[in-house]
């Protein structure tokens, strides 16, 4: 079993990257809290999850109750690593805390408030979509009206409105929202920043859907060879960028480059990931599918049956979780 190495999922990695230096505690008896705030993240950034939650909620026992801002901040780092720990009841009750904190110290209309309404739609989406939408919305006329409809703030509210629509397979919206983000990230942030190659690359994906394939090869592409440049040709986000790209030529009948494709894309969600992981099972999955249909049966068939049994045995061991 290939062992991943210590990796953030896409979701907390990207976010994390923002952050800038992170900061070491200080060292006198003086709380200062944006200081400790940034110390947490560093073991979140390595892949220590259990460490950064312990920092955190440690963290959150100390903060004033005079101080909702404060906690709410606590509580919005909280629910990323909750949610990368697969913890979704404690990432829902994180999120909502530090939702109704923010509304407290801020009021509704605030762009820290929009910020956490899209945290906490993110978890909601799966079992309540029309709330989620509906938080979502919120957060975008927000950012619009408060920061303009031009603004980094409007994207990350359109990227993350575009994301839900994805979930939800409305992918003619998520094309969208997403082309929207997209254009605003491109204008106003630097060549190749991590935000505008994510929103580039969901783009790519949500016309892979609509069967767009050359559009949609076009920017995954380019979105790769940004990845390659910042240097991270063999992270978590080039691996799903590839395995996009593998699906696209695999839907056009290119069997030979979708089989490349796929092959580096297990490489690499094995690297980050670990071969055990979901991601790549059901990239082995299409892998199999493009042997069937390339007439390499017997291969396509013991590629299905293996990854069959690898989501057999995952459901078994994640029945008992709550």
């Amino acid at each position: 079993m290939t062992q991943p190495r210590a990796i953030l999922p896409l979701f907390l990695l990207l976010p994390a990257l923002t952050l800038g230096q992170v900061a070491s505690p200080p060292d006198s008896g003086q709380e200062d809290w944006p200081a400790l705030l940034e110390h947490t993240a560093r073991p979140a950034m390595q892949g220590r999850l259990g460490e950064s939650e312990q920092q955190l909620r440690a963290l959150l026992a100390r903060a004033p109750a005079s101080q909702p801002a404060l906690q709410a901040d606590i509580l919005h780092r909280l629910q990323f690593v909750l949610r990368s720990r697969q913890q979704t009841a404690a990432a829902l009750e994180a999120a909502s805390q530090a939702l109704a904190l923010r509304i407290q110290a801020f009021g509704p209309r605030h762009l820290l408030v929009a910020e956490s309404q899209q945290a906490y739609a993110r978890l909601l989406a799966p079992t309540q979509p029309g709330s989620a939408e509906k938080l979502l919305l919120a957060a975008l006329q927000t950012s619009d009206q408060l920061a303009g409809s031009e603004s980094l703030a409007a994207a990350a509210a359109r990227h993350a409105l575009g994301l839900f629509y994805q979930q939800q397979k409305q992918d003619d919206k998520a094309a969208e929202q997403l082309g929207r983000a997209l254009a605003i990230r491109q204008k106003r942030l630097p060549a190749d920043h991590p935000d505008t190659l994510y929103t580039q690359a969901r783009l790519g994906a949500a016309l892979q859907q609509l069967k767009q394939y050359e559009r949609a090869i076009g920017l995954l592409q380019d979105a790769l060879e940004g990845e390659t440049r910042r240097g991270n040709a063999d992270g978590l986000h080039a691996a799903i960028i590839t395995r996009e790209l593998a699906y696209c030529y695999h839907y056009q009948q290119h069997y030979a480059e979708a089989e490349t494709r796929y092959q580096q894309a297990l490489n690499l969600l094995a690297l980050n990931l670990g071969s055990q992981h979901h991601a790549y099972t059901v990239t082995l999955q299409a892998l199999g599918w493009l042997y069937i249909s390339s007439q390499r049966e017997s291969e396509g068939r013991a590629l299905l049956e293996t990854a069959r049994q690898r989501l057999q045995q995952a459901e078994k061991d994640a029945a008992p979780r709550k």
